[in-house]
């Protein structure tokens, strides 16, 4: 019973049970005897109307005792409000609820009680008890009550004659009473006897007292506030948290910082800043190292105050002061009024002092500046969102949100039982619902401490639901709704404005200009706002790539509550704003596209409005176009997202069509199918017909590159009509082209070389010299294949100069690259290379893996060709590289395909079999009966 009573409302093992009645050599019948004992405990408790309190779990039981029924709870309860009103300044509550206190014990705790465990609990109570006395008789020997408080002190000196802090509190009551040669005999006692049981002299605060009384000081007349000051000691720190996990890195710096082990140079205050977003554990933190820190560091006292600086109203330096001088026990009417002058009595009431000050919650350097302490013998922690740069002597410790291994490992601590062992993917995905955010984690985690049924499974669906989630994350008095909320309160107008709007987006990274666009600002006011929403902590911060334009982010659960924020403004302003950003992407990848095919070539244009960006940003964008777009590729499409969400159909199809540039050369062709599926549907609910025609030829394009041409042609066969009944000369142009693509894919030649005729016609009408090269380059394969090479050649002469004429690289490079196959296979290998050799710098310099692939396999076809087999080999390894790493199955056939042509020249056989087996099932998967024929040619006829 009293096992289970001194851990009441806890669980205890059976293992704690038999190591407290049996300490050594347990009975083999140790379960059934601890078994009749709880039967016996539950029917004493019945006789008392508590039958259901002791409960029985599968490795232990626990008693379900109310809070107050237990002495040490009420004891621990009147302490409390003790020391509340001792920080409030009202001396005689505190000191009445302390003696409420001690008059619960009516002798050592735990008496009779003879197990090491209860002994090692009684020396922590009879401790606690000794130091609430101090306490007590600190506040009453301030009151002036020396005279009564004597004998009672003696008593306790006596049965205590190690105690410190007791023999100084009985010197200075003798002193006071005109006893001053027996304070100063009771001095040379505990020092004789300090030296004899410990060989250590006396500490130095009460040597100091002995001075003070040898010298008659006046600060030890009753009611001055030096005496005060030296006499209460308080202990502020809220209650230790109970989990804390993945911090001991941050812990160490901290206990470094405070014990001036790290601050080697520093002058002044050992002081340490802890920043970091809201929830991110700070305060629990700061907390457990104090907790750590206090008795062996900080013995004089511990002070915490809550600043509030995250809201709108911190709380003035000067009204911290006066909490401060009123805990150190300064009488209210000697506080003065200034800060200034507060600051300093503050500074002189913990000089020589140990002590430990948390200030928790801080707004700037200008709140906090004045609650330092000046000497190195105390230390300070102070929390806040941003850091405190502005303070040299506060060393920075930034806290970031928990890797996922450790908030899974907080989950498993704070619940308690198995569930989070026996669902390790849900509480993985839980987690990282909540971006490791150790508030929403810890609320998570006592939800589900609380409601024993409730599988983790479960509760991750629930805070999977964004239109819940922050519903979800509240328990009790703590809620990470609130905690962003007071952070976003206290911002200005127009940043509030710009975070609630800015939330509308679902990107990875938000670029600074953003903040120009939804407000209508310039770029370096759109700067200094971003930067203020970081200093917040409600933006993150995440790298300036590619474009020295910084990004940022939102933490998940800040973009949940900040979209609610967004509700305050209208359906349509919400939507212009969308419709602004929207343009503002198209813009700038329009600039981008136009720079890689040397204008708006081969692309059906609609009527989006489009944003002037800086010119700064445009000249970065385009010093290297594919590679902006593939950095910024997550926002894009998102943009596209967003768009379609809103209905504008307009900008959503011409966005999605435009990043074809980036699909194409990357070989992004799910990224190719999303977007334009997306942008479709909303073209077709609002009925635009122009965007439907170029989504499904854009479409037609993306099948045909996978060689479904199944798929292609009715995407093709409809985009056609609408083109033409619009009279849009590059969308028709576009889609012919298209058209005849796939009947070259099927093997019509003639009818296909008849579609490019016609294609290239339409493209000349409507002034698209690239459209027309490109359509040139398709058909010279025709006739290359056909063994009409002046044709062929003629045709990519042609289509050649076009391309240097209007810069456009990409098609160049691709020109370039048929005309050198072309060499090879008309037994020129030397100028093919050359022609290889140019083209590679231009994919290279566009990173477009793709193409590189090509004029791998080009050079070592010429390679091969000259009979150089190990460069060939080489070039091909390097085509099959890039191959897989765009997924690229064709690519990589063809690619095997030669590798097997060079092992099949040195004798190594069945490594070429292999890889030609490989080969022949993707050539037929395409359709490529050139490749079909030539691989059957190689592999050895079969019976």
């Amino acid at each position: 019973m009293a096992a289970l009573t001194c851990r009441a409302r806890e669980i205890v093992s059976i293992e704690d049970i038999v190591d407290v009645i049996w300490p050594e050599d347990p009975p083999v019948t140790v379960r059934s005897q601890i078994q009749i004992c709880v039967s016996a405990v539950r029917r004493a408790l019945a006789e008392v109307g508590m039958r259901d309190a002791l409960k029985t779990h599968h490795f232990g039981y626990s008693l379900m005792l109310d809070p107050g029924l237990r002495d040490v709870d009420e004891f621990a309860r009147l302490v409390a409000d003790a020391r509340a009103s001792c920080d409030s300044g009202d001396i005689a509550e505190a000191v009445q609820n302390y003696r409420s206190a001690l008059a619960l014990w009516r002798g050592p705790a735990l008496s009779g009680l003879d197990s090491d465990i209860f002994q090692r609990k009684a020396v922590l109570l009879n401790e606690e008890r000794l130091s609430v006395l101090e306490e007590c008789f600190d506040l009453e020997l301030l009151q002036g009550r020396e005279r009564a408080l004597l004998t009672e002190i003696e008593t306790k000196v006596s049965e205590n004659p190690l105690r410190e802090k007791l023999r100084g509190q009985l010197m200075l009551a003798l002193h006071r009473v005109g006893r001053r040669t027996d304070a100063l005999q009771v001095y040379r006692e505990g020092r004789e006897h300090m030296v004899r049981e410990l060989g250590l002299e006396p500490c130095e605060e009460l040597s100091r007292l002995e001075k003070e009384i040898l010298n008659d000081a006046p600060n030890l007349v009753p009611g001055t506030s030096i005496t005060a000051a030296k006499q209460v000691v308080p202990r502020q720190l809220p209650q230790q948290p109970p989990c804390l996990t993945g911090r001991d890195e941050q812990i160490r710096q901290v206990g470094a910082a405070l014990t001036g082990t790290a601050s080697a140079g520093r002058q002044g205050t050992h002081a340490v800043n802890l920043f970091g977003q809201g929830g991110v554990g700070k305060t629990a933190l700061a907390l457990h190292v104090a907790y750590q820190l206090m008795q062996e560091h900080f013995p004089d006292g511990q002070i915490y105050y809550d600043l509030h600086g995250s809201r709108p109203d911190p709380v003035s330096p000067a009204r911290v002061l006066d909490h401060f001088l009123r805990v150190l026990g300064v009488p209210p009417p000697s506080i003065p009024e200034g800060v200034e002058e507060r600051a300093a009595m503050f500074r002189s009431c913990v000089a020589g002092r140990r002590m430990l000050l948390v200030l928790d919650d801080a707004a700037d350097e200008d709140q906090i500046q004045p609650l330092l302490p000046g000497e190195r013998n105390c230390a300070v922690i102070v929390t806040s969102r941003t850091p405190q740069t502005g303070l040299a002597s506060l060393q920075k410790v930034r806290l970031d949100v928990l890797t996922c291994r450790d908030a899974v490992e907080l989950l498993q601590r704070i619940v308690g039982d198995g569930r989070v062992g026996a669902e390790p993917a849900a509480a993985t995905s839980l987690v990282r619902s909540v971006e490791g955010l150790p508030l929403a984690v810890s609320i998570i985690g006592a939800r589900l401490a609380t409601m024993p049924s409730r599988t983790v499974s479960a509760m991750a669906q629930r805070v999977h639901d964004e239109r819940r989630s922050l519903d979800e994350l509240v328990h009790g008095s703590q809620s990470v709704r609130d905690s962003i909320a007071s952070a976003f309160h206290a911002l200005p107008q127009r940043l509030r404005d710009l975070l609630s709007l800015l939330s509308l987006f679902d990107m990875d990274a938000i670029p600074a200009w953003m903040a120009g666009v939804v407000l209508g600002v310039g770029p370096c006011e759109a700067l200094d706002l971003m930067d203020q929403g970081a200093a917040c902590q409600l933006l993150l911060p995440v790298g300036a790539e590619p474009t020295n334009d910084p990004h940022y982010r939102f933490h998940n659960l800040t973009r949940l509550f900040l979209r609610e924020t967004a509700d305050r403004f209208t359906a349509e302003y919400r939507q212009e704003v969308v419709r602004r950003v929207v343009g503002a992407w198209l813009s700038l990848v329009e600039q981008a596209r136009g720079r890689l095919y040397g204008g708006n070539f081969t692309l059906v244009r609609g009527e989006s409005p489009r944003w002037e960006p800086p010119a700064a940003l445009v000249r970065h964008v385009l010093a290297d176009p594919l590679h902006w777009m593939d950095v910024e590729r997550s926002g894009l499409l998102a943009a596209v997202g967003h768009a379609a969400a809103q209905g504008l159909d307009e900008p959503c199809w011409e966005l999605a069509v435009n990043l074809v540039a980036l699909f194409e050369a990357r070989f992004y062709r799910d990224d190719w199918r999303e977007t334009h599926e997306t942008a479709l549907d909303v073209v077709m609910r609002m009925g635009n017909v122009r965007g439907e025609a170029a989504l499904r030829c854009s479409l037609g394009s993306l099948y045909i590159s996978q060689q479904r041409i199944d798929r292609a042609r009715p995407q093709l066969e409809k985009a056609l009509p609408i083109f033409e009944g619009l009279r849009e000369g590059v969308g028709t142009a576009l889609t012919v082209r298209n058209l005849a693509l796939c009947l070259h894919s099927e093997g019509a030649f003639d009818e296909a070389l008849e579609g490019y005729g016609r294609a290239a016609e339409l493209f000349l009408a409507s002034a698209d010299p690239v459209g027309q090269a490109h359509t040139w380059c398709t058909m010279a394969q025709i006739h290359a294949s056909s063994g009409d090479d002046a044709t062929a050649r003629q045709l990519l002469t042609d289509a050649l100069r076009i391309c240097e004429e209007v810069g456009n690289q990409r098609v160049r490079s691709q020109v370039l690259f048929h005309l050198g196959a072309l060499d090879v296979q008309q037994g020129r290998p030397q100028q093919a290379m050359c022609r290889f050799f140019t083209a590679l710098p231009i994919v290279r310099e566009q990173a477009d893996r793709v193409g590189e692939g090509h004029v791998q396999r080009g050079l070592g076809s010429a390679q091969l060709a000259q009979g150089n087999l190990a460069e060939a080999e080489r070039c091909f390894q390097s085509a099959l590289a890039l191959a897989k790493a765009t997924g690229n199955d064709h690519a990589m056939a063809l690619a095997r395909l030669s590798l097997a042509e060079v092992y099949l020249r040195q004798d190594r056989r069945q490594r070429a079999v292999a890889l030609l087996e490989q080969a022949l099932p993707v050539f037929r998967q395409y359709g490529d009966e050139g490749a079909q024929r030539r691989t059957l040619s190689l592999l050895p006829s079969r019976p």
